[in-house]
Order: structure tokens, then C-alpha cells, then sequence
């Protein structure tokens, strides 16, 4: 058996092994949902405290880097000086899953995604379009999870534990979230959601092969890339 092999057989192994909790998935998703201030500081919230687009983009850029600054001593010292510290029992048990408790809770990973995305705007593409893939994932994702293993029965084939339902919920959401935004902030919102939405949906239904393609992870900056480059063929 391949490495790639073992990694795979040992994370199915460690998500079958978790039982659904509800409220430590809500409490996982409230972590990604916090994307939203993202666009709301950006619009609304900088703005009106007098700061420009440019302002506003470098704050928001350096507020990531900042919080990951502090993200990952306390994740070092979660993992390997005191495993079992006051964060892992107050906190982490909420936000994370059991087979996150020995590695990188997907928190740090995704919010360096973030800032990746991030680092491309008015170099490759718009803020709006940034904001429009971060908040579809996350948004895609967080109802596939959430309707998927709390009302889901049908199981989607080719994958271990998603259904039917949880990622028809993901794309519907996905989408209308898309356009609701971009109509929000001014862009024509019809045909530019569905790139996220497509994206988001090959990810998620492939994220159980051997190779790990995590949605919140690869998705948004792949989106990006492939809105960018449309956009430069079409101008």
C-alpha cells in the first residue's frame, strides 16, 4: 500500500470513527462563516470610518497575517507541548473534529487561503470576485455539511460519507448566496456565480479520493484563477 494509500485509508478510518454532532458542526461552520467580515468591513464597516478601497484592502490583508501570527504558536502549543490544554478542552472540542486533534485544526489552513486569495486582488482580479468565491464556499460548504449529515439519507456515489442531499443544498446555496452578493455590491451577478458554484461542486464531490482536495482549501483559489484568465480572454 502507497503512502498517498495510508493517509487516505487513515483519515476514512478517523471520519467514520466521529459520530455527527450538530453543535460542534455548527460550531466548526461559525468559524468559516467568519468570512463575512471580510466583505462587510471592505463595503460598510471601513468606509464609513473614512478609509479608502486601497486603506480598507491593506487592513483587512494585514488583519489575516496578523491573526495568523497568533494562530499558529497557539496551535504549536496545542499539539505538541500540552495536547490537552485549557484550549483543547473549552474551545477546540467545539470548532474542530475529533481527527483534528493531534494535527492542524482546518482553521489555520483556511485562513491562509484567504489571504492568498487576497493578495491577488487589483493584480489579477477584482475585490468583488475575491469576496464572491471566499463567501460561496464557505457558505456552499457549510449547508452541504449541515443538511447533508443532519437530514441527508441518500448516499452520494463515489464518496464515503456525503448524500444526495447535503450536495444539492451546497450548490443551491452556493449560487443564490453568489448572486444575492454580487448584486449587493453593484456586479452583474447572473453567470458569475456559477464559476465558484462549479468549482466548489467538482471538490466536494472528489474530496474522498486519495488525494485530499479539500473545498474550502483548493476551491476559491482555483476560481479565482479561472475567473481571471475568462476575464482577460473576454476583455
Amino acid at each position: 500500500m502507497s503512502y498517498i494509500q495510508v493517509l487516505y485509508v487513515d483519515r476514512v478510518e478517523d471520519q467514520n470513527a466521529e459520530e455527527f454532532n450538530f453543535i460542534n458542526e455548527v460550531g466548526r461552520k461559525a468559524v468559516h462563516l467568519s468570512v463575512w467580515a471580510i466583505p462587510f468591513a471592505y463595503h460598510w464597516i471601513l468606509p464609513v470610518l473614512g478609509f479608502s478601497s486601497d486603506d480598507s484592502l491593506l487592513i483587512i490583508r494585514l488583519s489575516l497575517a496578523g491573526f495568523l501570527c497568533i494562530f499558529f504558536p497557539i496551535e504549536f502549543y496545542r499539539i505538541r507541548i500540552n495536547p490537552n490544554s485549557w484550549i483543547q478542552v473549552y474551545i477546540y472540542k467545539f470548532i474542530t473534529r475529533a481527527s483534528e486533534k493531534e494535527g492542524p485544526a482546518n482553521y489555520i489552513l483556511t485562513t491562509t487561503v484567504w489571504l492568498i486569495v487576497l493578495l491577488g486582488v487589483n493584480l489579477f482580479y477584482s475585490m468583488e470576485v475575491a469576496e464572491l468565491v471566499l463567501v460561496t464556499t464557505v457558505m456552499g460548504d457549510s449547508a452541504a455539511a449541515l443538511v447533508g449529515k443532519g437530514l441527508g439519507s441518500t448516499k452520494l456515489p463515489f464518496t464515503e460519507q456525503k448524500t444526495v442531499e447535503g450536495f444539492i443544498a451546497g450548490i443551491v446555496t452556493n449560487y443564490v448566496i453568489g448572486f444575492v452578493f454580487l448584486s449587493i455590491v453593484g456586479v452583474p451577478p447572473f453567470l458569475l456565480p456559477i464559476i465558484p458554484t462549479v468549482v466548489w461542486s467538482c471538490f466536494d464531490f472528489f474530496e474522498d479520493l486519495p488525494w485530499y482536495l479539500a473545498d474550502n482549501l483548493f476551491g476559491p483559489p482555483i476560481a479565482v484563477v479561472i475567473i481571471a484568465i475568462l476575464e482577460q480572454l473576454l476583455v
